[in-house]
């Protein structure tokens, strides 16, 4: 059996956005230090032998460990100390604000979080000018916290803004840029604007083309990217429409979007990061098992099961001597596309605190890896997600359980979809424990080489 669960939480967001800033931010900003000779006081480790702790580095572990309060507490006195002994706008404040934003980020205080990256913002400006990259990672961190907010036009702006900034200190052909290309590129792909962030791969990948090796992480991440705007146009992400005053892009419902879909180029990117990665000396087994096994996924969802099976045993000839991650792999379905729906719309009149909502649901995963026999197992409130987590699973597709030699159909696969919701007559108040964090509607998007670039494809657990 495998489940699924969907729980959003201060928690996530604080992860989302620690992981973002680890895994893009800090690529770029090492960019930007190496080339201007600046050092950026955001983040950046202190270049001594085994410096001493200091209260904001204190206050950083804190934030990871999830003791947000304490993690406040530290930093609030170390901003006031600066403050005291020189001015609000001492670009030594600047990483002490961040740290106090992602703390207020993980007590789900967002406004206070915006409060403290705006300032961080500030001060960077005031000290190293309106263009300097160094601002950088911390508007991504506001993008972060407005798109979790719903505010995903203010996160888009904030996107470009970045993006705008890295432009014009490196020029358009500059490898430097490619982390920021990524970036914007992961964003507009995530939030289904699928041409623009087309545009910004293939671009990536000529910069990669013309200064990098053919085995370069970047240029098989360009290549990776481009075939994932193809999957995500043929797979869209759940889509409901927008009011002309709703903080969310104007958005296609599926099936009204005109497909020019291209299966071809798509597979031609992803045949050549098999072939790069399969020629490269520093690739591992694993390295070329998970290439196989994503143009293997690509030909499942195209529908082209024959050739799917045929890679994925190639795979798992791969795979035989690493046990554990064959298993995670092909121990039970894995969904690949699982366009979940996000919280109900908010059309009545609250008549109390936001509620946990949750539908859970049992259903066969073929051997093709479609869906059928889908039963709700438990809802509530009961009747008000139960249709759109239905019709939004029977669109999914799995990566079927496999026994080395053919693909197994899988019986009693479960996913539980948890929502936030506001009571209003049809669903009166009850007393249930009121929610803790609204849902979010908008989370960095995956990595292009495991998903479809959108925030409801979920991993599978690597149990049955």
């Amino acid at each position: 059996m495998l489940h699924v669960s969907d729980k959003p939480t201060a928690v996530a967001l604080l992860a989302i956005v620690v992981l973002v800033a680890q895994s893009v931010f800090a690529q770029p900003l090492s960019t930007f230090e190496a080339a201007d000779g600046l050092r950026d006081p955001v983040g950046s480790p202190v270049e001594v032998s085994d410096p001493p702790a200091t209260p904001v580095d204190e206050a950083a572990s804190r934030v990871e460990i999830g003791e947000y309060l304490d993690a406040i507490n530290l930093v609030e006195l170390e901003i006031d100390k600066i403050e005291r002994r020189s001015n609000r706008y001492n670009i030594e404040l600047a990483r002490p604000l961040v740290v106090l934003g992602d703390a207020l980020a993980g007590v789900g205080d967002r406004e206070g979080a915006l409060g403290a990256y705006d300032r961080a913002v500030h001060v960077t400006r005031v000290n190293r000018g309106l263009h300097h990259p160094s601002q950088v990672e911390i508007v991504y961190r506001e993008a972060v916290v407005l798109a979790a907010n719903g505010q995903v036009r203010r996160a888009n702006r904030r996107h470009e803004y970045a993006y705008d900034i890295l432009l014009r200190n490196f020029g358009g052909d500059n490898p430097s840029l490619l982390p920021g290309i990524f970036s914007l590129a992961d964003w507009y792909l995530g939030n289904y604007n699928i041409f623009s962030a087309r545009s910004l791969y293939a671009h990536a990948l000529s910069l990669a083309d013309g200064a990098l090796a053919d085995d370069d992480p970047k240029r098989l991440r360009a290549l990776r990217g481009v075939a994932a705007t193809y999957r995500s146009e043929r797979f869209p992400p759940y889509q409901r429409e927008s009011k002309s005053s709703s903080s969310q892009y104007p958005t296609f419902r599926h099936g009204t979007m005109p497909m020019i879909n291209n299966f071809a180029k798509g597979e031609r990117a992803l045949i050549e990061v098999v072939n790069t990665v399969k020629a490269s000396d520093d690739a591992s087994v694993e390295d070329l098992a998970l290439a196989v096994l994503e143009l293997a996924d690509w030909y499942l969802v195209f529908e082209k099961h024959d050739r799917a099976t045929t890679l994925y045993r190639h795979t798992w000839e791969l795979l035989e001597s690493n046990p554990d991650l064959l298993a995670e792999t092909f121990d039970a379905p894995t969904p690949l596309y699982l366009p979940l729906p996000g919280n109900p719309e908010d059309d009545g009149v609250p008549a109390g605190r936001p509620r946990n909502g949750v539908v859970e649901l049992s259903f066969r995963v073929d051997e093709s890896g479609d869906v059928s026999g889908i039963a709700t197992l438990h809802s509530e409130p009961r009747d008000l997600m139960d249709s759109k987590v239905k019709r939004a699973v029977r669109r999914a597709r799995y990566r079927p359980a496999f026994d080395g030699k053919t693909t197994l159909a899988t019986d009693d696969v479960r996913v539980s979809h948890e929502f936030v919701y506001f009571p209003d007559d049809d669903f009166p108040v009850d007393d249930q424990i009121p929610a803790k964090e609204p849902a979010d509607t908008a989370q960095a998007p995956h990595s292009p080489a495991r998903a479809f670039g959108n925030d409801q494809i979920v991993p599978a657990a690597a149990s049955r």
